[in-house]
């Protein structure tokens, strides 16, 4: 997807924002598919995908995911998706 600037005047919900969201999950094999799933469901293609199991004993993944030029709305629906992938333990999503 595009950045197209927002129009004067848009509903906050249909303006345009970058969205990160830092996913905690189990390390698993089919685990960055199902992460990168939402994103597809809804048309888009992440701007960024890092996954790391850098720390502790390799049982846990962080994964760093950022898609811009979407509305809010869209965002949040993606938050809720990610949320409800099997193996993930925690998502923080922000939006600028």
């Amino acid at each position: 997807m595009s950045a197209e600037p927002a129009a004067a005047g848009a509903e906050p919900a249909q303006q345009s924002v970058r969205a990160f969201y830092f996913v905690t999950a189990d390390a698993d094999p089919g685990l960055l598919p199902r992460l990168v799933e939402p994103f597809s469901k809804m048309g888009m293609v992440p701007h960024r995908v890092h996954a790391s199991r850098e720390s502790g004993d390799g049982a846990e993944v962080t994964v760093d995911l950022r898609v811009f030029g979407v509305t809010r709305q869209d965002a949040h629906l993606v938050d809720k998706m990610l949320q409800r992938v099997v193996g993930v333990r925690s998502v923080i999503a922000l939006t600028e």
